[in-house]
């Protein structure tokens, strides 16, 4: 008791304001709770879209990254802009046209999901069954990296152990999404959208405003082998592959069209008019484009902000150094607001990922497999399901295997190696065939996970992402399969004139 009471007269004011996020929070959920809504509309969806892909990957893993890679990183973030661009302006337009005639109105919102739309697009139960497998293996990566990076920041700002803030970020996300489902997620998204465009803006403006040029022009910060950086960090190249930083952000970015949680939204705002679509694109678009690049920079710009006997704990640490920035550079209830951007990019992913995750355990999996299940033992299952796939990334952050960077770059590369055909590419055909779809499930799957082992076992080198080797290999088994599909429909056709004709000649 007395050490609660000591730690609570230390940190009042970090512990006050991320209580008012959490109260924040809860009452969103609640009001989603109360007035539940069939049909969301184009700023809720625009910001949850937004809040969703920036997560505490981005906040503390791509914004540290930096630090050891130097001004080549923002590749990264041109490739995030970029992905983001393609998503809402060539992606979006045409999946919410084809969701509105795939799905109807008559799926409730907490069963749409991804899984379910391949299945009733292709008309492909295998299709369903392959595609919920790997939304539920990559999702616990991905909740796993998120985990972990959350703890880092309560370790550091609230003086907390890294697993005590563990335990209560699962706490908390797993009661309120397991309480208003989709509806609260959607409208916490919103709220906390607009908290992380905030948090954004201002620890970039802090540390640019603080940053020290000289320092960063002529780093004598040390890497990790104790060697001088010099001008290597303004260097294109010097520091990492550009091509492996493709590579590497490409494995992230691609998820703003393929990702599950993301694509969902787009199926969700089916019934969007021309109007609203607009509002949509532009609203979350210019939010990713205005905020990428700050968090992008800001690895870099720490140099000019860390004394040079810390560069080498930073180069082997990255995800500690945001945390560390905020830390140093803001008082304590500037840098509690910051804090709860942090939370909420946190929550903001995991609720999503839950929810999707969840779903494909419960309603395409296990409802698909016993058929003819009532709506309200579904929805039970789902939300026992949310808290089994919560628990077991949960508890394996609290030993984490890897970086936060790699570990979410390889779940998006199972996503954009085994969906981008099915979900993008399928978009610009007329039919849909089930072949295809499913060679190129299993071929992008096969060659994410092979690549990705062939680099641990030093088979081949790092320079090609499994990103890149899975959209290969599932873009070539699609269109392989597809030629395939439609030379069996002319030999069909072929064989039935033939025939035709004998009956004639007779």
């Amino acid at each position: 008791m007395k050490e609660a009471t000591e730690w609570l007269a230390a940190n009042w004011i970090p512990a006050g304001v991320l209580s008012g996020f959490v109260v924040l929070m809860i009452l969103s959920a609640w009001y989603a709770n109360r007035r539940r809504e069939r049909r969301p509309g184009p700023i809720v969806i625009a910001l949850s879209f937004y809040a969703t892909f920036l997560s505490t990957n981005t906040f503390l893993g791509q914004a540290g990254f930096g630090y050891k890679v130097g001004i080549a990183w923002m590749l990264g973030a041109l490739v995030f802009v970029l992905c983001g661009w393609v998503a809402w302006f060539v992606v979006a337009p045409r999946m919410i046209v084809d969701a509105r005639r795939t799905l109807g109105d008559d799926v409730a919102l907490d069963q749409v999901t991804v899984p379910g739309y391949l299945r009733r697009k292709y008309n492909s139960p295998l299709a369903g069954y392959m595609s919920a497998v790997i939304v539920l293996g990559a999702s616990l990566l991905y909740i796993l990296a998120v985990f972990k990076g959350i703890g880092h920041i309560f370790a550091e700002i609230l003086n907390v152990s890294y697993e005590t803030a563990v335990i209560a970020v699962f706490l908390l996300v797993v009661f309120y999404t397991c309480w208003g489902m989709i509806g609260a997620i959607l409208h916490t998204d919103t709220v906390q959208g607009i908290l992380m465009a905030i948090g954004a803006v201002l620890l970039f403006g802090v540390v640019l405003w603080g940053a020290d040029w000289e320092l960063i022009r002529a780093s004598p910060d040390l890497d990790a082998n104790g060697r001088a950086l010099g001008s290597d960090l303004l260097s294109w190249g010097a520091l990492m592959s550009p091509g492996y930083i493709l590579g590497l952000s490409l494995g992230t970015g691609i998820k703003l069209v393929v990702a599950p949680r993301l694509v969902v939204r787009f199926l969700l705002f089916r019934h969007a008019e021309r109007r609203a679509l607009r509002t949509a694109q532009w609203l979350s678009f210019g939010l990713m484009a205005l905020t990428i690049p700050m968090l992008f920079s800001l690895g870099i710009l720490a140099h000019g902000v860390i004394p040079a006997a810390q560069s080498a704990h930073f180069f082997q640490n990255t995800d500690e150094l945001v945390p560390f920035l905020v830390k140093e550079m803001f008082g304590p209830a500037l840098g509690a607001v910051i804090l709860g951007s942090f939370l909420c990019a946190a929550l903001s992913s995991i609720d999503s990922v839950l929810h999707v995750a969840g779903a494909a355990l419960a309603v395409d999996l296990w409802a698909q497999w016993r058929k003819d299940v009532p709506l309200q033992t579904v929805e039970r299952l789902q939300r026992a399901s949310i808290f089994a796939v919560a628990a077991l990334p949960a508890w394996a952050a609290l030993d984490p295997p890897a970086d936060v960077v790699p570990l979410t770059a390889f779940s998006g590369a199972l996503f954009g190696g085994c969906f981008f055909p099915a979900l993008v590419v399928g978009l610009w055909r007329k039919e849909a065939h089930r072949a295809p779809v499913t060679a190129s499930i299993l071929a992008g799957a096969i060659a994410v996970m092979g690549w990705f082992s062939a680099q641990q076992w030093q088979w081949v080198g790092t320079d090609i992402h499994p990103v890149v080797a899975g959209l290969a290999a599932s873009l070539l088994a699609y269109f392989l399969a597809w030629e395939w599909v439609r030379g069996g429909y002319s030999r069909s056709a072929c064989s039935t004139g033939e025939i035709r004709e004998q009956q004639h000649d007779s």
